[in-house]
């Protein structure tokens, strides 16, 4: 098996996983992809170099998705592991009314 062939099949895998897509999610958070970098020259480099490692791990990962799959594919996966899931058995109830 290729090196490429490799490490596709890793991500492939890593990327199936809820942990690991939860582990990017705080990785990208931790490396402040969500907000633009400004201010003071030295504060600036260091958050420029952590978004572009964020930025390049994220990258990596889209190795694990169909061909083709950007970093924004990566994002819409580990951002639906933030978003609350319903569950089948779930009863709705309204809050607002008192019982």
């Amino acid at each position: 098996m290729s090196r490429a062939s490799q490490h596709e099949l890793d991500m492939r895998v890593l990327m199936a996983s809820a942990p690991f897509r939860r582990f990017l999610l705080r990785l990208a958070n931790a490396a402040g992809i969500w907000i633009p970098t400004a201010g003071a020259e030295q504060t600036l480099l260091s958050r420029e170099g952590r978004r572009s490692l964020g930025l390049d791990i994220l990258r990596e990962a889209a190795a694990g998705l169909p061909r083709g799959a950007t970093i924004e594919h990566v994002l819409v996966a580990i951002l639906s592991e933030a978003t609350p899931k319903e569950t089948p058995d779930a009863d709705p109830q309204d809050e607002s009314v008192e019982r």
